[in-house]
Parts: structure tokens; sequence; C-alpha cells
């Protein structure tokens, strides 16, 4: 959605206050950051919904070109939900006893490390300097990972979160357009053009990624599962589920994922780490030289080097959960700062 600027005047800084796309940025970050201080739940469960919503929305655009819209978001929620249900069955099913497993032998894959070739060909002095970093990042992880996973435990187990999400979606795709115009008849007409415009494009940008963002997931998980399968290892599933899950964290989770893998084939023999490790070399170079460009650089564009200083800066303010929201508030941030300077055409170049 591109705007038309000849019949926008320029940002004048004087009248930046009266600019609706800056009063909704001031607004919307005042909003989020009450939330993240007094009700992280509510600001998970806001956040899940606008994700389905984004997810959901083009289906049911094309559903409702032959069919009632209320008709098409309720086969759409139903479609995705049923989804939902069968992966889920299939994780506790087959995942999760392996994950235990892993977790329970883990350490002593650290301990064979720590007496495996490898370190013992290294001085003394740098051995025992690896072995403490290698801890050190066991316990980090572990952290982190209790960090993200309790507030979306205590997010979803009540029975009324688990109910506000699909009828939010339903309502938002149901009505959003009737909700967006009814808060446009209180801004002028040119700054509805623009708010829709802006809308527009962060609806595009979002979408794209978080698209992008599922088919490097599945691609992963896959390719990793398969590697696992060929070169003998167990626990191929877990390894799948943490390869896919760590790509939502764009550049350092990819690599994050190469260590569980590494460890457990160091555990059997260094030549088998080394074609481990190799073989999740060439997976990342895949996945961030050709597909991340193709499916997720197109919608955000934004420099790798700046995403990755984003994400160390998310996820030393804010853990793993601001990890994940790192490249999204990226995007958005670009989109907003874009239609602020009256610039929405290079969106699309």
């Amino acid at each position: 959605m591109v705007s038309d600027n000849k019949r926008m005047t320029p940002l004048q800084w004087g009248t930046l206050w009266k600019d609706c796309i800056f009063i909704f940025f001031i607004f919307f970050i005042g909003l989020v950051s009450v939330l993240y201080i007094y009700a992280k739940s509510l600001l998970i469960l806001l956040f899940v919904t606008a994700l389905l919503f984004i997810l959901l929305d083009p289906i049911v655009l094309r559903l409702s070109r032959s069919i009632s819209r209320g008709v098409a978001v309720l086969l759409a929620l139903f479609g995705f939900f049923g989804v939902l249900v069968v992966l889920m069955s299939v994780i506790f099913r087959t995942i999760l006893p392996d994950l235990a497993g892993f977790i329970r032998e883990f350490p002593g894959f650290i301990i064979h490390f720590d007496s495996s070739v490898v370190v013992n060909m290294l001085p003394a002095e740098f051995a025992e300097y690896g072995n403490q970093v290698l801890r050190d990042t066991v316990v980090f992880a572990v952290n982190m990972v209790k960090e993200s996973v309790i507030p979306l435990i205590r997010t979803f187990s009540g029975v009324a979160e688990m109910i506000a999400v699909p009828f939010l979606t339903f309502y938002l795709l149901k009505d959003g357009r009737k909700i967006a115009s009814s808060i446009a008849e209180f801004l002028p007409p040119l700054q509805v053009k623009r708010f829709t415009a802006f809308f527009g494009d962060i609806n595009i940008v979002l979408g794209g990624y978080i698209r992008g963002q599922m088919l490097i997931s599945i691609f992963s998980g896959f390719v990793v599962f398969l590697g696992s399968y060929i070169f003998g290892l167990p626990y191929a599933h877990v390894l799948a589920l943490v390869s896919a899950l760590s790509e939502f964290v764009p550049v350092i989770g990819s690599i994050i994922a190469t260590v569980p893998g590494t460890l457990l084939a160091l555990s059997y023999s260094p030549l088998l780490a080394f074609k481990v490790l190799l073989f999740y070399i060439v997976l990342l170079k895949v996945n961030h030289n050709i597909i991340y460009p193709k499916v997720v650089g197109k919608a955000i564009k934004v420099h790798p080097v700046f995403i990755m200083v984003t994400i160390l800066l998310f996820g030393h303010l804010f853990g793993i959960t601001g990890m994940l929201f790192a490249v999204p508030t990226v995007a958005v941030g670009r989109v907003w700062l874009i239609h602020l300077l009256d610039k929405s055409n290079t969106l699309h170049e």
C-alpha cells in the first residue's frame, strides 16, 4: 500500500504532536511499557491474538470472496486450531518423552566433553576455562528458558485466557475493519489516508516476516531431523525441535542451536562431532544466504548487523522473550519512521 505523496505535505517538526502516526507511536509504546511492568500475561495474550490475526487475515480475505466473512473467519479458526491440536498431540506423544530423556542425560554430555580428546589436547588453563564457559552457558540458557516459559505457562494456564485468544481473534478478523473505521471518524480525512496506509504496510511487513520465519523454522526442523537420523544421533526429534524454535531468534538462535547436536555427537567421537558441526554450518549458510533474504529480508529490509545488535540488546534487557520481539519491533519501527517522514513509497521499492 503506497500513500499518495503528491497530496501530502512533508512532515513539519513544529506540528509533530498533531501527527496521528506519531501520537499512535507514543501511545503504543506507553501502553506496552505499562502492560510489560504490571500485566505481562495480558501483553502476551494480546501479542498472540495479533499474531493470529496477521496470519489468518489473508486466508479470511480469500474465503470471504465466496462465503460470508463470519463463516470464513470460523473456517479459518477451526482449521488453524485443528492443525494446532494435531501438532500438539504429536509433540506430547513423541517429542516430550525424548525431551525429558535428553534433559536428564545432557549433563552427562557435558561431563564427557570435559574428558574428551579435544579438551585434553588443550593446555590445562585453556581447558579449564573452556569447561567453565560451557557450564556457565548451560546455566544461562536454562535460566533464560525458565524466564521465557514461565510467563507463557502462567498466561495460558487459566481457562479464561485459553478461551480469550480465539474469541478475541474471531472478533478482530470479523470486525477489525469496522473498529478501524470507527477510530478513523475522529481523524481528519488526510490523516485517515496516512493512518490506513501506515497500518496496511505494518500488516504486510509483519505478515511477510511471520510467514517467512515459519517457513524457515519448518525447513530447519525437517533438515536437522533428517541429518540427525543419517548421522545416527539419538534424540533426533529434540534436535529438530530445538533447531526449529531457535530460528525465531534470527542469526543468534540458529548459532546456539548447533551446540546440543555437536555436544551429543562429541560424546560418541570427535570425528562425528566435526561432521555434525559442518552439517549445521552448511544449514546456517543456506538459511541466511539463500532462504532468509528471499522470504524474510524482502519483508523487513533491515541489515543483518543491525538485527544482531538489536537482538543482543533486547535479549540483555528482556531475556529470550525480548529476542523474539526484537526483529518485529525493528520492522515496525522502520515502517513507522518511513511514514512519519512521509516517504512510504520507499517501502515497496
